[in-house]
């Protein structure tokens, strides 16, 4: 059977290769590993890290992208979340919104998604930039109650990064960022490895929000495909134990491949799996502006 065609909108790396360190050959080299198991459009992901860190990270992804078409835009997870929220990203990178990191990032010519805290310093203005200027905004890393989410939607934020994961939950006489995702009408993304999310959490998201609102991502880091031992990631020693990979209990990134958050996803919700790849391909590739 053909493998289906997916996207991965939310990977820092696989194969051993870490995004936040490779050079354009390891790039090049992990898109065609990507594209042998199926996954044709993929945006890399990047941690918070000072600007010239990060410009330099996009400029190295940018010249992979040029021999890569599959590389279809950049992620930017940070530096503009929630310090409560911020799960295994770097703390120390934690910053105000600054449209003068998008205007740098945005030169080298790749569409830019950034995870954004609608409750972080000026985020509401910063969505608004971004959105006007051609990139994108998922809300994600957040403790908000749901009220300056309600903002950033209206300022043009367009999706959720990893529903549930480092964000403040649900409880029945409070609001929150999950909640008001679930209702908004807007992409949420799930990862979908039996870890991040129960099965039932799953199957809850699927039933509330329908296929067309859900995006499938790995959030993989570089244990993905790989021996389990030690890694870096986000500047801290984790620990791949074969099924997860996390650091002082707390999870750090997957080892999850899209090939089998799409199985997982259909085992837990019962959906069936080629009208799942196509729904969740045509959603990934509208929130990065691709033409389906």
């Amino acid at each position: 059977m053909t493998a289906p065609i997916l996207a991965d909108l939310h990977i820092h790396g696989g194969y051993g290769i870490d995004l936040m360190k490779a050079d354009s050959g390891e790039i090049i080299l992990l898109s065609q590993k990507l594209k042998n198991d199926g996954v044709k459009y993929w945006t890399p992901t990047l941690v918070g890290d000072t600007l010239p860190v990060l410009e330099a990270r996009v400029s190295v992804i940018a010249e992979a992208a040029k021999v890569c078409p599959e590389i279809i835009g950049v992620h930017i997870e940070g530096p503009f979340i929630s310090p409560q929220k911020c799960g295994v990203l770097p703390l120390e990178h934690i910053i105000p919104c600054d449209t003068t990191l998008y205007d740098t990032l945005a030169k080298y010519g790749l569409k830019l998604r950034f995870t954004v805290a609608p409750e972080a310093e000026k985020a509401i203005d910063f969505i608004k930039y971004v959105t006007e200027s051609g990139g994108a905004v998922t809300l994600g890393h957040s403790s908000d109650d749901g009220t300056m989410t309600h903002k950033a939607i209206e300022a043009g934020a367009s999706g959720f990064t990893h529903l549930f994961n480092a964000m403040r939950g649900i409880h029945h006489r409070n609001g929150s960022i999950v909640q008001t995702a679930l209702l908004s009408g807007l992409p949420c993304e799930l990862i979908c490895d039996g870890f991040h999310l129960s099965p039932d959490t799953v199957n809850m998201v699927y039933k509330t929000v329908g296929i067309k609102n859900i995006i499938l991502v790995t959030d993989a880091m570089s244990a993905m495909q790989s021996s389990p031992g030690e890694y870096d990631f986000c500047n801290k020693k984790v620990f791949f134990d074969g099924k997860t990979v996390s650091t002082s209990g707390i999870l750090a990134g997957s080892c999850l491949t899209m090939q089998k958050a799409l199985d997982n996803f259909c085992r837990f919700t019962g959906a069936d799996r080629k009208s799942t790849a196509e729904a969740v391909l045509e959603n990934s590739l509208k929130l990065m502006g691709v033409d389906c």
